[in-house]
């Protein structure tokens, strides 16, 4: 009987060891809860707010609109772009001359030489010309 007795008490002190742990978890759960539903409740009003302004921007946006129909919106959209597009197209646009001597032309190598070298041959001949008419009228002089 002393073993039962000193097990009942053991049982006791553990039951109240226990229901003492419970309770201390318990209380920390419920003071956890009542900052989250604090917190919780601070976001909703935060929420409520930010769709309220929302819905605010949302109706000056209709309101400033709402004289307009789409339709006629985009009509005058495209009536602006075109008087843009005029505005750019009347800017003088500035062009750039360059003239270059090219030995080793980048594209028409064939046409290209073949113009050079025949205003080499006229040259050629124009000079060998009048070389010989000089001659021609030095020795008629004589």
């Amino acid at each position: 009987m002393n073993i039962e007795r000193t097990m009942e008490t053991n049982v006791n002190k553990l039951n109240k060891e226990e229901k003492e742990n419970v309770l201390m978890v318990l209380n920390e759960f419920s003071q956890e809860y009542k900052v989250n539903a604090k917190v919780i409740s601070m976001l909703a009003a935060n929420v409520k707010e930010y769709i309220a302004k929302v819905n605010e921007y949302i109706e000056e946006l209709k309101k400033e609109h709402s004289g307009i129909p789409g339709i006629q919106q985009i009509e005058n959209l495209e009536e602006r772009i075109e008087e843009l597009k005029k505005l750019i197209r009347a800017q003088p646009a500035e062009v750039k001359q360059e003239k270059r001597i090219l030995l080793f032309p980048e594209h028409g190598a064939k046409e290209y030489y073949g113009t050079v070298l025949r205003w080499v041959l006229y040259i050629i001949i124009a000079t060998y010309g009048f070389f010989l008419l000089r001659y021609l009228i030095d020795l008629l002089r004589i």
